[in-house]
């Protein structure tokens, strides 16, 4: 049994909502009867299973008993705290000046990490990425825009996202990123935009900060990943979906993905390797231009 949100969620906090309208269902109780065992009003249940309301631990505790299913008490309580550090577009990026602030909460986290990984599939990393090349990705149809933000605080968002860009040229950090050859071949943007912004990989790929690894067209992709994610030193990775950002801090699950990290950049190749097929996309762009 699926219940859709009433307005726009996190990934964590749809799923906690679905799950709990599952164990009410398979408790055969309706909505009214649930909220009379648990001792609150029928409108709490709904705002809870249609991901208006965050629950509580409380929450969780009463609904799990009043279901007679105590069991699924430890998976819901992580689920909630799965969805309380997952980042929601939707909030965020509705008030003034949001987007700016969200870029901002990016640019801190990587001002105090000494290494900054990031994996992209199809889209070059928003710390390498052109000022034009920004501009047309952030007016994408789920951009900033779509979630509330106008046009002066995607400005100011894409203003911050070049102040990111300082730590490539210091000493202090380890930046690697590994991208699949399809975020050099992908047209999220114009062709002019995009081979502008193969020229500015080529040039930053040399830095001594740097490494930039890409995953060739015909290499078996090692780590089973739906979309990209960022690394921060041995003990934070962030996901991010279309309607939010997911920090994971737990070890076991962050060495999951420091592991699939690392087996993604040693699929990719690096230095001229690395660089004759930025080129190459660039080249292809500009004859078709």
């Amino acid at each position: 049994m699926t219940i859709p949100p009433s307005k726009p969620g996190t990934t964590s906090r749809i799923a906690l909502a679905a799950r709990l309208a599952r164990v009410r269902a398979a408790a055969g109780l309706s909505g009214n009867a649930l909220a009379k065992r648990m001792g609150v009003v029928q409108s709490r249940v709904w705002k809870i299973e249609h991901g208006d309301l965050l629950p509580t631990e409380d929450d969780i505790k009463a609904w799990t008993e009043a279901a007679g299913d105590t069991e699924a008490a430890g998976q819901l309580l992580d689920m909630l705290a799965a969805a309380r550090t997952e980042q929601a577009f939707g909030t965020a990026l509705r008030r003034k000046g949001g987007a700016a602030a969200y870029e901002e909460r990016v640019r801190a986290t990587e001002e105090q990490a000494t290494r900054i990984g990031e994996f992209e599939v199809a889209v070059i990393p928003g710390i390498l990425q052109t000022e034009h090349y920004a501009r047309e990705v952030l007016s994408v149809s789920s951009g900033p825009r779509a979630w509330g933000s106008d046009d002066a605080d995607v400005e100011d968002k894409i203003s911050v996202r070049l102040r990111r860009q300082e730590i490539l040229y210091g000493s202090s950090k380890q930046v690697q990123v590994v991208i699949s050859e399809a975020a050099l071949r992908v047209l999220v943007t114009t062709p002019g935009t995009m081979a502008g912004q193969l020229d500015k990989l080529l040039a930053v790929s040399r830095l001594p900060s740097v490494e930039i690894g890409v995953i060739p067209f015909g290499v078996r992709v090692p780590a089973y990943t739906i979309g990209g994610f960022r690394v921060y030193d041995d003990d934070l990775i962030v996901v991010e979906s279309i309607s939010g950002e997911r920090d994971i801090t737990d070890p076991a699950e962050v060495a999951v993905y420091l592991g699939a990290f690392e087996a993604l950049r040693q699929a990719a190749v690096t230095g001229d390797e690395a660089r004759r097929l930025i080129a190459a996309s660039a080249g292809e762009l500009r004859k078709k231009g």
